[in-house]
């Protein structure tokens, strides 16, 4: 009996503080695990918001025909620098054509005489609302054996209305390369999509594979909560088929383009630190079962021997 008792004491006392010390384990532990997803998607969000301002960039030296053509007046000086601009760097401008302020076409210069698609850039949507915003317009045309182009359109404005329009089918190679070499060290997938979601470019290069590719369904849900919000960047959760995503979007300024990164939370890389919360925990229940058992021979020796002392002598 006495030895049950034993095993009882020290079970009890262990088990007193135990409990709560496994309560408080919990939180930590899942708490830990909290702070690294949190610190992740601050990751991911500073990865989404350098690429895009790179992508800003790619676009605003090589895809802006208003720039390339800068300081140049007259339809003979422009006609020249377009016809320049597709000799020199061919892999980019597949074709430009200058129109006139009605919108009839007063040149164009191809890198290839065999276009497989000749355009009526008179008659594209893109002019069309170049013309009504006097600003850039442009949409991504997705081929099953090229890379996507950019069809664009830009007004020359001169006295407040425009002279003339620079139309042309720019190459989006170049930009998917970017892209690709932007999400070598990528955890999840990195990829371009323009305003429909539709993927021009990404890490995994499944946009090759499939063209005008939609992108995932995690992307395409924390898009429209940026959309939403009118936010320019937000990195989030997603919760999508029982599973958790860690997402961050950005828009590429000057554009209506989103680059993205995407991540299961299962793949979060584990820290060099994070075994020490385990150790942390593993240690603490061994050290109060250790406690129980010296609380138990503290408890013979101070209160058994009390008890021998106030006992009365015998008879």
């Amino acid at each position: 009996m006495e030895v049950k008792n034993k095993y009882k004491f020290i079970a009890a006392v262990t088990a007193m503080f135990l409990v709560p010390f496994l309560i408080l384990s919990r939180h930590f532990i899942y708490g830990a695990a909290e702070l690294q997803k949190n610190d992740m998607l601050r990751y991911l969000e500073l990865r989404t918001g350098t690429g895009a301002g790179i992508i800003s960039d790619v676009l605003n030296l090589n895809y802006s025909l208003t720039r390339l053509t800068a300081g140049k007046t007259g339809a003979a000086a422009l006609k020249s620098e377009l016809g320049r601009r597709v000799k020199e760097n061919p892999f980019i401008y597949s074709e430009l054509a200058l129109l006139g302020a009605s919108g009839s076409e007063l040149a164009r210069f191809s890198a290839e005489k065999s276009v497989r698609a000749r355009l009526e850039y008179a008659k594209s949507g893109e002019l069309a609302e170049a013309r009504q915003t006097l600003a850039p317009a442009g949409a991504v045309e997705f081929g099953e054996d090229t890379p996507p182009a950019l069809i664009i359109a830009e007004p020359v404005i001169k006295g407040g209305k425009p002279e003339y329009f620079l139309s042309g089918r720019l190459s989006l190679a170049y930009v998917g390369e970017v892209v690709r070499l932007m999400g070598r060290n990528s955890q999840g997938n990195l990829g371009l999509v323009d305003v429909g979601g539709q993927i021009i470019a990404d890490s995994m290069s499944m946009s090759i594979v499939k063209p005008g590719l939609k992108a995932p369904p995690e992307v395409i849900k924390l898009l429209a909560v940026a959309a939403g919000r009118e936010a320019t960047n937000l990195a989030s959760e997603v919760h999508f088929r029982g599973r958790v995503y860690l997402v961050s979007v950005c828009n590429v300024v000057g554009s209506k383009w989103w680059l993205y990164e995407v991540m299961d939370s299962a793949d979060i890389p584990v820290r060099k630190g994070a075994s020490w919360a385990w150790r942390v925990v593993v240690s603490g229940v061994l050290l109060i079962m250790i406690f129980g058992a010296i609380s138990y021979a503290l408890a013979l020796r101070w209160l058994k021997s009390g008890t021998d002392a106030d006992a009365p002598p015998a008879a």
